[in-house]
């Protein structure tokens, strides 16, 4: 059997294989391109009789499906927890794959969960939806400090709840503003137009995606969640049964306190800065929806409030949500609203 550890590089991968013993039999650094890898390693063997190690760095998708044309064993490591390499005082391309080489040898890396290939696509569409969204957003704000700085030109807009409905469109359209700012209104408009037509597209794939999954509808069920946010849910989650508890779900989100110890003391901050931010912005999102149309939530929510802030209490609610989604998806049933016994 062949280690080979392999060091992640945007345009160069690095690198290092060992033999049975440990002994580096080789170093090489080769292109990023799919064939590059996958000539390089049927080089080194036959595939059963190679084992690669790579972290979950920047585009890790793209090498991970060239190795696994060409390799049976490839292990993804947790780049957080691999901390002997982030660490080092020296550090380069030669040190960091030998230390993955050696690491997967003697069975030392903490492993990275690698989803399945639609998960893959589903995790792109979502991510492109809300990169769509950010921009489009960024947009409008755009406009608003071109219409702050026309206010005397405007007149309608202050009554409107959303500038950027029908009504408000064709007033930002049809007024006469100097040219110079209205050429860029006018443009800014149309790359609304644009960004819009390109989510709703993504939406639609979202939608055929999401049409015959089971577990989706199951989400659908929860107070505050909807086609788009049990989409994501789901995605991110992938398969519920890889957590052995909805205690350890709420970490994979990130919806758990620091916690500090000193001596016989123990002390909880604010939530952990690791964690699948896209899990833990939906969640957090769906609180704030169902605390208005769940009475459970709802109430939950008031008793966090009274003793902490409103952002503490929205996140108290996002891990409540996230443990009802374990059992949910556990037991394979549809949300049940629990009766609250309000004084």
């Amino acid at each position: 059997m062949k280690y080979i550890g392999l060091n992640l590089h945007k345009k160069s991968i690095f690198a290092t294989v060992l033999g049975e013993g440990g002994k580096i039999l080789s170093r090489a650094k080769i292109g990023s391109n799919s064939r590059y890898i996958y000539y390089y390693l049927k080089s080194q063997g036959e595939s059963n009789q190679l084992s690669v190690a790579m972290e979950a760095s920047y585009n890790w998708q793209h090498f991970y499906r060239a190795v696994e044309e060409a390799v049976d064993n490839i292990v993804l490591a947790h780049p957080l927890k691999t901390r002997i390499i982030g660490e080092a005082k020296i550090k380069t391309d030669k040190i960091d794959s030998k230390v993955l080489a050696y690491m997967l040898r003697t069975d030392m890396l903490p492993r990275a969960y690698v989803p399945s290939r639609d998960t893959m696509e589903n995790k792109m569409l979502l991510r492109g939806r809300i990169s769509l969204v950010r921009i489009r957003t960024q947009i409008k704000n755009k406009i608003h400090a071109v219409v702050d700085r026309n206010k005397d030109s405007y007149c309608g807009l202050e009554n409107l709840s959303d500038i950027f409905g029908k009504t408000g469109k064709h007033i930002l359209r049809d007024t006469k503003i100097g040219p110079t700012d209205y050429r860029i209104l006018t443009g800014y408009l149309d790359l609304i137009d644009e960004i819009g037509k390109k989510i709703k597209d993504l939406e639609s794939q979202i939608d055929k995606r999401s049409l015959e999954d089971r577990e989706i509808k199951l989400l659908r069920t929860i107070p505050g969640i909807g086609s788009f946010t049990a989409f994501l849910v789901k995605s991110e989650i992938d398969d519920i049964t890889r957590f052995a508890s909805k205690e350890k779900l709420c970490s994979y989100a990130g919806l758990v306190p620091s916690t500090h110890g000193n001596g016989e003391k123990l002390y909880h901050g604010r939530i952990v800065k690791q964690g699948n931010k896209f899990l833990r912005w939906a969640l957090t999102e769906a609180a704030q929806t169902s605390i208005r149309c769940s009475q459970y939530f709802r109430y939950h929510y008031s008793k966090v409030r009274s003793k902490k802030n409103a952002n503490s209490a929205t996140i108290a609610i996002a891990r409540r949500m996230a443990e009802v989604i374990y059992v949910m998806l556990k037991e394979g049933r549809a949300y049940i609203e629990k009766p609250v016994d309000i004084k």
